[in-house]
């Protein structure tokens, strides 16, 4: 194990678990920062409402990687102070996970104030701002869409270049090394896909037909409050899926991940037959 250093927050997450283990592939010492104790790396314990975990968590790190917990409430408030503290604790390279939205939204939004507070610090920054995860159909929103063999969404023919989360954080990893990328990076996956051709992916991969039902807000809605999801929360997917099937909102495929990585990115054949079976 070499000593150069990195933290990792939110090391028991979708991201962030594995950017522990590829960041251990490298040699590199992990620090794993989470309010429980993760399967890999040193467990530094930092709760995002006891700024007395910060620096602790951050102290001694040559490099940290950051998000935003959305559903901690309160965490989006306070990303910004938290990147201050890890700057302050003298992490000299932050990767902050933030998303493609930011570059649409207005400067009060959460994600450009953290992105701009981190561009204001003393650091090597990079910004990853990836779109939608195709693992949003096996352990995120719409898991259970895909364990029920249905995916009702009103994302009608709009094609979204989806990115598998193996490829987020490998490129965070990448930004974390002495010599990795800075800047914003944008994160796609090869290809603008529609949901039908996820769909047919999902059940080349399963062994099971998994189909794709174009559903109006309202009925989308239903099926999410079913689930558990509140009606903000749906709103808000809701709004996204509509704009890009009426082709208000177009999402460019990137290259960063091949870039970055050596390797194309993942696409949706390579993502459904590595996914857990929801």
């Amino acid at each position: 194990m070499s000593d150069y250093t990195v933290t990792i927050v939110g090391a028991t997450g979708k991201t962030g678990s594995r950017a522990v283990e590829e960041a251990l592939r490298r040699g590199w010492r992990v620090r794993a920062a989470a309010r429980r104790e993760p399967a890999q790396g040193e467990w530094a314990r930092l709760e995002w409402d006891d700024r007395g975990t910060w620096a602790p968590a951050f102290e001694g790190s040559d490099a940290a990687y950051l998000l935003i917990p959305f559903n901690h409430p309160g965490a989006a408030e306070t990303t910004p102070d938290l990147i201050e503290a890890a700057a302050r604790a003298g992490v000299r390279r932050i990767a902050l996970l933030s998303s493609l939205d930011a570059e649409h939204a207005t400067e009060e939004d959460p994600l450009r104030v953290a992105e701009r507070r981190l561009l204001e610090q003393p650091v090597a920054a990079a910004i990853l701002r990836p779109t939608w995860f195709f693992d949003n159909f096996s352990v995120g929103s719409f898991a259970a869409m895909t364990r029920e063999g249905e995916l009702r969404l009103p994302a009608g023919d709009g094609k979204i270049p989806f990115i598998d989360v193996r490829d987020v954080s490998a490129v965070a990893v990448a930004s974390l090394a002495p010599d990795g990328p800075d800047g914003i990076l944008p994160l796609t996956g090869p290809e603008a896909i529609d949901h039908g051709e996820l769909a047919a992916a999902l059940s080349e991969a399963l062994g099971r037909p998994i189909a794709y039902v174009p559903a109006s807000r309202e009925e989308f809605n239903e099926v999410m409050a079913r689930r558990g999801f509140g009606r903000e929360y749906s709103d808000f997917l809701a709004d996204a899926l509509i704009d890009v099937a009426e082709g208000r909102l177009t999402i460019p495929v990137h290259d960063t991940v091949e870039r970055v990585c050596g390797r194309p990115a993942y696409d949706a054949r390579a993502f459904a037959r590595a996914m857990p079976v929801p």
